[in-house]
This record gives structure tokens, C-alpha cells and sequence, in this order.
């Protein structure tokens, strides 16, 4: 074997162990969002987006699959946002909201970010079907965030990206 072959070996090898990185962080990802929805009971009829974060979106456009979506950044998690919607009693006024996840896997744990500047939540990986703790953690977020932070974020023309950021969208928040 040449030394051309031993390097693309050890290519393969690392290129594999990447991609294999990269589904177990989606598989995660997906099943941290999955039992998050079905944690709050949000309508099953509700369109649930997955957006990239720090991007430029065409509002017309941004149907993404969860892989889509998932970036990395430069310490290694992999993140994106969940666009969901809510309203008031009866659907109206809706308001679109996007909650930020950073995601990455060291040995058997995720490292879950809730927020470009959250504070690190480690999940083993042989735990990660009892989360209720975490979901209950992130509705306790959003639900102060709308009691709490809805007007402060309405009047801001630049958005900090948090873990709960307003969609910059329509009318319908007034």
C-alpha cells in the first residue's frame, strides 16, 4: 500500500467517524424536539419549522428539514432554531417565536445549549427518553419569556439572538 493509500484510509476513516458524529447529533436533535412537542401538547394541525440561526431567511422560503437546518459552529455544536407559533385563546394574533438549541456529543453525553449563551446541560445518551426535567425547564423558559420579556422584545429593532427570539414577521404581534 503507498502512503497516497495509507492517507486515504485514515481520510475514510475520519471522514466516517464525522458523518457518524453528524447523524448521532440529528438523531438526537430530532427526538429532543419530537418529546418537546409532545411534552407541551402543541397542536398536531401546527406547522413546526426548523430554521438555520444567523442567517437570512426569505420568509417565503424556510421549509427545512432538521439536517438542513443544523449548522456548526466554531466550538463544535451543532445548532438551529425551532419556529413554532403561538396565539391567543381561539388562534388569533398569532406570534411566530424561534427557540435556539445548541447540540454537541462528548463521549456518552449531548451537551445541550438552550441559547447561543446558555449554560451547558449534560444528557447521557442512555438517558435521553427521560426528559422530562429538561422539557419542563424549557416551558418554564418560554412561559416567562412571554410573561416577562414579550414587550422588551417587541420594541427592539436588532434582535440579540437568545434562546427565544420573536420572528421578525407581521403585524399580528400588535
Amino acid at each position: 500500500m503507498s502512503k497516497f493509500d495509507e492517507l486515504c484510509q485514515v481520510y475514510r476513516k475520519s471522514r466516517r467517524a464525522f458523518l457518524d458524529y453528524e447523524q448521532a447529533c440529528q438523531d438526537f436533535a430530532r427526538d429532543l424536539v419530537y418529546g418537546m412537542i409532545e411534552y407541551f401538547e402543541w397542536p398536531r394541525d401546527q406547522e413546526i419549522n426548523y430554521i438555520p440561526l444567523g442567517e437570512e431567511l426569505d420568509p417565503t422560503n424556510k421549509f427545512y428539514a432538521l439536517a438542513g437546518a443544523m449548522r456548526m459552529n466554531e466550538e463544535s455544536f451543532w445548532h438551529f432554531g425551532v419556529e413554532l407559533r403561538i396565539y391567543e385563546p381561539g388562534g388569533s394574533y398569532p406570534s411566530p417565536f424561534v427557540l435556539s438549541f445548541y447540540i454537541k456529543k462528548v463521549g456518552p453525553f449531548f451537551i445541550v445549549k438552550l441559547g447561543p449563551k446558555g449554560r451547558e446541560i449534560k444528557i447521557n445518551e442512555e438517558q435521553r427518553n427521560a426528559l422530562e426535567p429538561f422539557y419542563e425547564a424549557v416551558f418554564r423558559q418560554i412561559a416567562e419569556f412571554f410573561a416577562k420579556k414579550y414587550h422588551q422584545a417587541l420594541a427592539q429593532q436588532e434582535q440579540e439572538l437568545g434562546f427565544i427570539t420573536l420572528t421578525p414577521a407581521s403585524d399580528t404581534q400588535k
